[in-house]
């Protein structure tokens, strides 16, 4: 496999790390704005904490989105026989 090919599948990996805090985040989004509309005082009390968590969900989410685009934004590194010193035009002392 290309470098180009791993590190795409690696940013799809990395991507689909995020689909769960995502979609639990945009569950728990609804329902606490849900509850914050209601009367009881219980459920306004369980709303904020809901909020909260899902801002932290939120969060999560595009710190992992924005690593993975970093990682695939990256410069390619040398590998195999890049990597060895280049010959000099003198001979060794």
């Amino acid at each position: 496999m290309t470098e180009t090919g791993q590190k795409f599948l690696l940013f799809v990996l990395i991507g689909l790390m995020a689909l769960p805090s995502g979609l639990c985040s945009a569950v728990f989004t609804v329902g606490g704005l849900g509850m914050l509309l209601d009367r009881d005082p219980v459920a306004q009390a369980v709303s904020g904490i809901s909020l909260v968590g899902a801002a932290i969900g939120w969060i999560f989410c595009a710190l992992v989105l924005i690593g993975a685009r970093r990682l695939r934004r990256m410069p390619p590194t040398p590998t195999g026989s890049d990597q060895s010193p280049k010959p000099t035009d003198s001979p060794p002392p």
